[in-house]
């Protein structure tokens, strides 16, 4: 493990900490009897925050035991492997930053349809049938635990894409 990733495990360990700290307010705010919008964040946070800390830890180790058997060279396989993590990692945003861009225009159930579709071919997932059903079942679940259940709203878009979005919520 090199150090640049131990560097981006102790920093996602300070932001969901942080995150983690700034959820306590929401804690105890909603209705008696009542999950509360507060506790799903510090749920999540504190998940991530343990991975976060598990990957840490985890990497340290293994940047030790590399460190006592030495640096091997980069193979050419090696090498475009690395070549291959970037572009992967470089498409992966680039499908996020459109999803975010476009979703307030089209709602949330297309453009999550869409990018679900995007992000699986941007890690390079071929298999037709879980090209096909991935987007629809992970846009199913969202819409039934946020939209249906704990009652978030999510964006409907603009026009038709508005009238599109008030069929499921």
């Amino acid at each position: 493990m090199k150090k640049g990733e131990i560097v981006f495990s102790a920093v996602c360990v300070v932001f969901f900490g942080f995150m983690l700290t700034q959820t306590f307010d929401l804690l105890g705010q909603g209705r008696p009897g009542e999950v509360g919008s507060g506790l799903w964040p510090f749920m999540a946070l504190s998940v991530s925050l343990a991975l976060s800390l598990l990957m840490l830890i985890a990497g340290i180790k293994r940047y030790r035991s590399a460190g006592r058997e030495g640096t091997p060279d980069l193979s050419a396989e090696a090498a475009a492997e690395k070549r291959r993590q970037r572009i992967t990692v470089t498409l992966s945003i680039v499908t996020f930053l459109a999803y975010m861009l476009v979703m307030p225009w089209i709602g949330f159930i297309l453009a999550t349809l869409i990018y679900i579709l995007a992000f699986a071919l941007s890690l390079g997932e071929r298999r037709r049938w879980v090209l096909t059903l991935s987007p629809f079942l992970v846009t199913a679940v969202i819409i039934g635990v946020f939209a249906k259940f704990i009652t978030i709203p999510f964006p409907k878009g603009i026009g038709v894409f508005a009238e599109f979005s008030r069929l499921f919520y």
